[in-house]
């Protein structure tokens, strides 16, 4: 993960919410689901 606007600490911790931007082999992407509620991962490619 590089970066989580909801909390800096969720960084460290690893823990993917709304918002969060994380690193895909991709590129990195902004995540746009609830993956705590949802159970899965959907995300925007970001340049």
């Amino acid at each position: 993960m590089v970066e989580n606007p909801a909390n800096p600490n969720y960084v460290q911790r690893n823990i993917i919410t709304k918002g969060a931007i994380i690193k895909t082999s991709a590129g990195n992407a902004k995540v746009t689901s609830r993956p705590g509620q949802d159970g899965t991962i959907n995300a925007v490619l970001v340049k």
